[in-house]
């Protein structure tokens, strides 16, 4: 069995956020394309509004979904665009934030005869089942409202009135890539960082690959700010 999840989040931190999941048996796939008359079970669902709603939670969410589908007897792999979820969930990272939904996890894993593999594929780069997955997620955002979801997807189009050129979003991308994997380098716990900062990054990291994406002139301001800051 393989599966696809995803995450999205209105406002983060706060939401409101969705997540989604798409199955298939391991034959039925070529790469990430369904093979014609494949059958998925593609699900999603809504997460309210809430201090702690973010974006990994409804990333975790999505994984937690797979593991209550997934026949536990069978090998499965799951391919997430969050590089957070994969690297909690096979204990590269050690981290306390979402304790109740990683506890929740590792008592799913543990009816599994054989751990899940995970993948990471690049989020917006043409995968067809994470794309997919990336739109139910978004639709699990407005919970179930598909004309909602697809005005919001228009607007984000729009999202900034000044566009930076080619030559400052790609300096923007790579500072955002030294941050994230300088503070994923480092105790969650650590003073040096803010989980306010840890946050914002992961969210810049994942909203970057989204070619639509213009950030404002608020973000690029910021992660400049932090690259100074850290020296990056």
């Amino acid at each position: 069995m393989v599966a696809f999840t995803d995450g999205a989040c209105l406002k983060n931190p706060g939401g409101p956020a969705g997540w989604s999941a798409i199955l298939l048996a391991a034959q039925a796939i070529t790469g990430s394309v369904a093979r014609e008359g494949a059958v998925p079970i593609e699900c999603y669902g809504y997460i309210p509004q809430a201090p702690t709603t973010t974006n990994n939670r409804a990333e975790i969410t999505a994984v937690l979904a797979v593991l209550c589908i997934a026949a536990a007897d069978y090998p499965l792999k799951i391919y997430s665009d969050s590089e957070y979820t994969i690297k909690v969930a096979q204990g590269t990272y050690q981290m306390k934030a979402n304790a109740d939904l990683w506890a929740l996890y590792r008592m799913l894993l543990a009816r599994r005869k054989v751990a899940p593999l995970f993948e990471w594929v690049r989020g917006h780069a043409g995968h067809d089942l994470n794309e997919r997955a990336d739109e139910l997620a978004g639709i699990g955002a407005w919970n179930g409202d598909k004309n909602a979801y697809r005005k919001w997807q228009e607007s984000s189009a729009l999202e900034a009135h000044n566009v930076p050129s080619s030559a400052e979003l790609l300096a923007l991308r790579q500072q955002v890539q030294k941050l994230n994997s300088l503070f994923g380098s480092l105790d969650s716990q650590t003073s040096r960082v803010s989980a306010q900062e840890r946050q914002f990054i992961e969210d810049m990291a994942k909203r970057l690959q989204k070619s639509n994406f213009n950030p404002t002139l608020k973000q690029s301001n910021w992660v400049k700010g932090l690259a100074a800051k850290y020296k990056v």
